[in-house]
């Protein structure tokens, strides 16, 4: 059962490591970490609905996901892939439970078919060939796959209005899906079951077309 959790998402040990990424997620303000629930409960939700007992989060960094869904219920076999040296130890260091594996999500080392899902959370929208990385998902992946991207074009106004007045940087994204566009990508490898908003993310829960 969803359990309300009011608090900031504070992680351990802030001046060992620190990236871009945890800063996102630690940002203080109240406004800013009800966002950050909102989307992770709603990721949580789409998750529980698949049944899955193991799960690929493809882009895993410091595993601020995995967590999430573990407090919220997950109790199943979650295996994370990044590039990212540093981010996987400090994922290795704050949850051992958990499987954490250096890579490429364009080129995962797992056979076809090692997971009921595949999570990946705010990835695609930094890569220069979305689509590799998408069937490299379906791949892997038996039956589901659940994508988050953000919500366009408001997370570029967003962004501009935080450049332009000095709140926060570019985030370096090199796509920008309109739901639309985004649902359209999808269609590619399966059939979407779901689509979800959470102020400037979506959602998607896809069910594969494995043949």
């Amino acid at each position: 059962m969803l359990q309300p959790n009011n608090s900031p998402i504070v992680l351990e040990n802030p001046l060992v490591y620190r990236s871009a990424n945890l800063d996102k997620w630690e940002y203080s303000s109240a406004i800013y970490q009800k966002h950050l629930r909102l989307y992770l409960d709603a990721m949580f939700a789409l998750l529980q609905k698949t049944g899955a007992r193991s799960v690929l989060d493809a882009g895993c960094g410091e595993g601020v996901v995995y967590r999430a869904m573990r407090k919220r219920g997950f109790a199943g076999e979650w295996t994370g892939i990044d590039l990212s040296l540093d981010a996987l130890d400090y994922a290795k260091r704050e949850s051992p439970e958990a499987t954490w594996i250096v890579g490429s999500i364009l080129d995962m080392p797992f056979p076809s078919n090692s997971f009921d899902l595949v999570l990946s959370s705010q990835v695609l929208e930094h890569l220069q060939e979305p689509e590799k990385a998408l069937q490299e998902f379906a791949r892997c992946a038996r039956h589901w796959l659940v994508i988050s991207v953000p919500y366009e074009p408001l997370f570029r106004w967003l962004t501009w209005l935080s450049v332009r007045f000095r709140l926060g940087g570019d985030p370096g994204h090199v796509n920008h899906w309109r739901p639309r566009e985004f649902r359209h990508l999808l269609s590619e490898v399966g059939e979407l079951r779901e689509w979800r908003r959470t102020t400037v993310y979506q959602i998607a829960l896809i069910e594969l077309s494995k043949g």
